[in-house]
């Protein structure tokens, strides 16, 4: 009776773990330069490479976010980011490291998957030149639902990671994975070991549905 009690309690705690909304951890990766959103469950595990100050990861974000996120809620879809600050040296500022910092942050167990992709959605709709202030970051953490102790770190100004070197080793993988266009962003589809065509309007549907 006991063994099959603890069948029950196992069985029960992985329903629980793979779960859409109901489980919140976003974890880093074994590597520690990658933030885990949704379950490693997930069937569809993918790679995306982002810049916050990328114009482009903006439009990705701004087009393709919403549904991200409704995947990655559904259990249909885990997202791994990886964070690069390459465009700092182009613009003369240090925002992306700040940004990135942030984003290291917010990946707390207490953190919903659903609500980071939120913060990385509206990180990217305020994009602007100088990046935004600490005290508008700490703003869009708390709207995007992140709880209390990850916006009260982010207002600290805590350290979650050097995010240059952060971005050194992403931007090596991003060019082992991509070596004909290492450029911002990139989806990288971990099942099948390839890039994704973001071409294709209908690239997150044929891979989620």
């Amino acid at each position: 009776m006991r063994s099959y009690l603890g069948v029950l309690a196992i069985a029960w705690s992985l329903v629980m773990f793979t779960t859409g909304t109901a489980h919140a951890d976003v974890p880093r990766t074994l590597d520690g330069n990658g933030v885990l959103v949704g379950s490693w469950l997930a069937p569809v595990q993918l790679e995306i490479f982002c810049e916050p100050q990328c114009p482009y990861c903006a439009e990705m974000e701004a087009t393709d976010g919403d549904k991200l996120a409704a995947a990655v809620a559904g259990g249909r879809l885990a997202i791994t980011y990886r964070w690069l600050t390459f465009l700092n040296a182009r613009h003369h500022n240090d925002v992306s490291t700040g940004l990135v910092n942030a984003l290291f942050l917010a990946a707390d167990p207490a953190t919903a998957p659903t609500a980071y992709q939120a913060f990385v959605q509206d990180l990217y709709r305020h994009q602007s030149k100088d990046g935004p202030s600490n005290a508008a970051v700490v703003a869009m953490a708390r709207e995007s639902g992140l709880p209390d102790v990850v916006a009260d770190r982010i207002a600290a100004g805590d350290n979650a990671v050097d995010a240059n070197a952060v971005g050194d080793a992403n931007k090596a993988r991003l060019h082992d994975e991509n070596p004909e266009n290492p450029g911002t962003p990139t989806i990288y589809n971990l099942n099948t070991r390839s890039v994704v065509d973001t071409d294709d309007p209908g690239w997150l549907d044929a891979l989620t549905n």
